[in-house]
């Protein structure tokens, strides 16, 4: 019997973002947006009644829209490099995922990265559910050219987070390089996992990101792979305490 699908809708709203994210650990169709007053509907009718069941595509995000038979995945947060982060992450690591962000992009790019992260953390830990059956663990490794990364995650209800990219410029596109790191911190404070990501080299900050960001992708989906029926684990809790 397959197991149930890992899916939540959530919806961020401060002063400063209004961030939706769809997420679903497990691929496959996404669930819709919740309804808000910061999205309108669709204008065109067809495309309305659509969003009512499921997720559309993004027409403002080209380049981080990838819909197939099992993932759905569109992205847009009004920051280009950050949609094609998070496009990679969601890629490789086999969830479908649907952001959508409004920030005051005006003042600079902090408030929308942090809070889009914190949105995910938290739509991560709703989608997960109770922490059982679960790997729990994940390591992740990927190069990018002449960059490597490596990625290790605990999926262990304790926050942390230690991120060495080892970057040269100050921004990568429109993102600021401090914001990857701290997005990253964001993502594990409220996604609730032990995360540690590291650049061991490469010479183009493009290159030393995307495969950062494709390595956390690969480690994510090792941990949260599930124990199936008979298996040592399925049904259980993977912890000495007994509780994540």
């Amino acid at each position: 019997m397959p197991l149930p699908q890992r899916t939540a809708s959530i919806t961020r709203v401060t002063n400063e973002t209004k961030i939706q994210i769809s997420l679903s650990l497990d691929g496959g169709v996404l669930l819709p947006y919740e309804p808000t007053e910061h999205f309108p509907a669709p204008e065109d009718p067809k495309e309305a009644e659509a969003a009512k069941h499921g997720i559309i595509p993004n027409k403002d995000a080209r380049h981080a829209t990838q819909f197939t038979a099992t993932q759905q995945i569109t992205v847009s947060t009004g920051i280009g490099f950050l949609d094609h982060m998070l496009h990679a992450l969601a890629k490789h690591s086999g969830m479908s995922l649907a952001v959508r962000a409004k920030g005051d992009l005006y003042i600079d790019d902090h408030h929308t990265t942090e809070d889009t992260f914190l949105a995910l953390g938290a739509a991560f830990t709703q989608a997960l559910g109770p922490r059982q059956s679960l790997v729990r663990f994940g390591r992740g490794d990927a190069p990018l050219d002449e960059a490597l990364s490596w990625a290790v995650i605990d999926i262990s209800s304790r926050p942390w987070a230690v991120i060495n990219l080892g970057f040269s410029r100050e921004k990568i596109g429109d993102l600021s390089t401090e914001m990857i790191t701290h997005g990253l911190q964001s993502f594990a404070q409220e996604a609730g996992v032990t995360l540690h990501v590291g650049c061991t080299y490469g010479d183009n900050d493009h290159h030393r990101a995307e495969s950062a960001f494709k390595a956390l992708a690969v480690a994510i989906r090792t941990a949260c792979t599930r124990k199936a029926a008979g298996e040592v684990g399925a049904g259980d809790v993977v912890s000495t305490k007994g509780v994540l």
